[in-house]
């Protein structure tokens, strides 16, 4: 075997482990069957949890993103729907979802299935404290969340910060079915 060849298999190897690797995360994921139809705003209640303090200290905040399917069959959500922030007249407030170093676009985040009567979470998290040098931050008094053609909204309370050029960011962990029924 000459060196092009024995390159030749490094990278088909390096190949079939990555997509082994991308299979087995597939397999671990809670993503929807194709044949579960997206959910409907109206079959959803959007709550807010903050985990008994979970997110709190340091200068940071979040709380948990709780989606209900009130409905009699299963439905999916993205699992990363768009999240905006409301001011007092619902008007959005300038939030960005911070970018995962490495991954730009993103990743690939398969719709998150609900069962009937059972319910899916995601967290979002934000510095609270005015620790930029040149700090703007916003006080939103709901939360909304995209769902297909429609949205949720429900009542928030948060302090968010970021430097004036960013303006306030947060993380938002991905839609993952507890595994039980609330």
């Amino acid at each position: 075997m000459n060196a092009s060849d024995a390159s030749k298999m490094k990278r088909i190897s390096a190949a079939c482990i990555g997509a082994w690797l991308l299979a087995m995360a597939s397999a671990c994921t809670t993503s929807a069957s194709a044949d579960v139809q997206p959910c409907q705003p109206r079959q959803l209640e959007l709550s807010l949890d903050d985990g008994g303090g979970d997110f709190n200290g340091m200068s940071h905040g979040g709380t948990y993103v709780v989606l209900r399917n009130t409905g009699a069959s299963a439905c999916r959500v993205p699992a990363r729907p768009d999240v905006t922030f409301l001011d007092a007249h619902e008007t959005p407030l300038r939030a960005s979802l911070q970018p995962i170093p490495g991954m730009h676009p993103g990743p690939v985040l398969l719709p998150v299935e609900i069962p009937a009567q059972a319910s899916v979470r995601a967290s979002l998290r934000w510095v609270t404290g005015e620790v930029f040098d040149d700090t703007q931050c916003i006080d939103p008094v709901s939360l909304r969340i995209g769902i297909g053609e429609g949205a949720l909204t429900t009542p928030f309370r948060g302090h968010l910060c970021g430097s004036r050029a960013e303006g306030p960011l947060y993380q938002m962990v991905p839609f993952q079915s507890p595994g039980r029924t609330e």
